[in-house]
């Protein structure tokens, strides 16, 4: 059953009654590996693309006893959030949680836009198995919820070590998983928040404002407010942008037209054409220009991408260092209205929606959007906090504080 906001699948197997996830309804977005579903991503390049197995979340998901229930539509290959319909499945009463790439801040900014929780895991926490992947080095899988206890028990269920996934970190998985077990102990320590200094020079008049008026309201309730120093915080788009567009140019390879995906009905003369003429009709215009920016940079100004990866690692090191001074960051989620969210007519006018939710990306730390006033239909009020990489549980416990503050409800203990 197809409707505007999700596609129902009717799944042959009942889940299982007695696990943690029991009763807990779920709801996928294509471009997650669930074995015998429709797998497109929403490209014409995975046309008819049917999952032969199920990613390793949607595994431990099942063996938890979560309900399954279909899939969410998205934008072509998890590269904004064009068409995309995740938060209408959560406000629609559809499903507890949604699960969704997070590849530039997608999760956090779905869930700003419809007044949700969105959370973006530590990279490497969870098994990255049965994503389509388009920039792997910065894509995590995203929960969508109107509930932090949600989201914390689904990334409690899906966390763990998989051999499949090269990215994983053993000891960070460790101090994690630690930290799940054990979620009371930050609900009653001081709370020092980081306000980074160089925002305001990537911030219009107007955004500082409301931002502003987020962070005295946390101060007045006790919040210390602390500002740190992220050095070259106004190149992250920047580097996002350089090495995500080569990384996504080289996983884009596969979808060849010859092993699976769209291949083209043209007569052609030679495997060459028909290469060509497939990968022509694959793409969409922003994917097809995310595409050839990275070919130029792998093969033209290589240069670049080795600046881009030192000032990721740059940004790796002076986040890591906040740190030792705060207990988490905050930023707001955008500085652009909602509704400009959805059809980007360049790769620039997508990275000007994002240009705030990238950080995370690029450093591999947690992030959660958290809901705030929508004013004239716009959400640009919702706060964004980052923690410590591997301190997902401090993150969502703090950020459950940080939310009874902000919208003056006492009912998001974790």
């Amino acid at each position: 059953m197809k409707s505007k906001i999700f596609t129902y699948i009717n799944v042959s197997t009942q889940p299982r009654p007695d696990g943690s996830m029991a009763g807990t309804s779920v709801i996928v977005e294509s471009g997650i590996s669930v074995a015998n579903w429709p797998g497109n991503a929403q490209s014409v390049a995975l046309e008819n693309y049917v999952a032969l197995e199920d990613a390793t979340l949607i595994l431990r998901l099942r063996n938890a006893g979560a309900n399954l229930k279909g899939r969410t539509f998205m934008a072509e290959l998890g590269l904004g959030l064009d068409s995309d319909t995740c938060g209408d499945a959560i406000n629609s009463g559809l499903s507890d949680v949604v699960l969704k790439t997070d590849t530039t801040g997608e999760a956090r900014m779905a869930a700003a836009a419809s007044g949700c929780f969105g959370f973006k895991p530590s990279y490497g926490l969870i098994s990255r198995f049965g994503l389509f992947s388009l920039i792997p080095s910065m894509e995590s899988c995203g929960i969508i919820s109107r509930s932090l206890e949600t989201i914390s028990k689904t990334i409690y269920t899906m966390a763990g070590l998989d051999e499949r996934d090269p990215s994983m970190d053993k000891s960070g998985i460790d101090r994690a998983m630690s930290q799940f077990n054990h979620p009371k102990e930050f609900q009653d320590c001081p709370l020092t928040v980081g306000l980074v200094r160089e925002l305001n020079s990537a911030m219009g008049q107007e955004g500082n404002k409301e931002f502003e008026q987020a962070c005295e309201k946390l101060g007045k309730a006790g919040v210390q407010i602390k500002e740190v120093s992220i050095k070259d915080f106004s190149l992250a788009r920047t580097s996002h942008n350089v090495i995500g567009t080569v990384e996504a140019s080289s996983s884009a390879g596969r979808f060849d037209g010859v092993r699976y995906g769209h291949r083209t009905g043209a007569l052609v003369k030679n495997w060459n054409e028909m290469y060509i003429k497939s990968r022509g009709e694959s793409f969409g215009p922003l994917v097809k220009a995310y595409l050839f920016q990275g070919g130029y940079f792998q093969y033209k100004n290589y240069n670049a991408f080795l600046d881009a990866c030192r000032i990721r690692a740059s940004l790796i090191e002076t986040v890591e260092k906040a740190f030792e001074t705060v207990d988490m960051i905050v930023l707001p989620v955008s500085d652009k209205p909602c509704a400009t969210t959805q059809k980007p007519d360049t790769v620039s006018d997508f990275y000007d929606v994002f240009s705030l939710t990238l950080l995370a990306n690029l450093t591999g730390n947690p992030a959660i959007s958290i809901p705030g006033p929508v004013n004239d239909g716009n959400t640009r009020s919702a706060l964004q906090l980052i923690g410590q990489r591997f301190d997902d549980a401090r993150l969502l416990a703090l950020a459950a504080r940080i939310s009874d503050i902000y919208t003056g409800e006492m009912h998001h203990e974790i």
